[in-house]
């Protein structure tokens, strides 16, 4: 939790002498909030460290949601018996879907699948690697001499 660390960093720094605001310019927190740290230590000790918990509704995507995602990701449609190659949001969706009985916003499952350190694009298909590079590499030269007209 980037908070946490944070918090840590700067009790720490207060805790060696370091002015406040070199400990400012290092977190990124303002003087009043170094104090309002530095009090709360004073007041609760280690609890003060600690994120509060935080009022809202409680997430639908829950860790076995993002296990599943994991797995899907890694292993790729074709494992799953789909007869296309790799995921596309909508199909994505509709697989989690079906597993996990959980349909969400294109959009937001578009960043789960970046949180999870996948990168979606959109397939670029080539022939590279698949065709004789010497043979293209000749063909390409012969093209632009035909171009220029040599």
């Amino acid at each position: 939790m980037p908070r946490v660390g944070k918090r840590a960093v700067c009790l720490l720094l207060s805790a060696e002498g370091v002015s406040n605001r070199l400990i400012a310019q290092a977190t990124g927190l303002a003087t009043d909030t170094l104090t309002r740290i530095r009090r709360r230590w004073n007041e609760q000790g280690m609890a003060s460290v600690k994120d509060a918990p935080r009022p809202g509704r409680p997430p639908k995507v829950s860790p076995a949601y993002r296990r599943e995602l994991r797995e899907a990701l890694r292993q790729g449609p074709l494992t799953y018996g789909y007869a296309f190659t790799t995921w596309s949001i909508a199909r994505l969706n509709a697989h989690l879907h079906q597993v996990m009985g959980l349909r969400i916003c294109h959009d937001w499952l578009r960043q789960l699948v970046h949180a999870e350190g996948f990168v979606y694009r959109r397939p670029k298909h080539t022939l590279k690697g698949k065709r004789h590079e010497q043979a293209y590499r000749r063909a390409q030269k012969k093209l632009q001499r035909l171009k220029k007209g040599l």
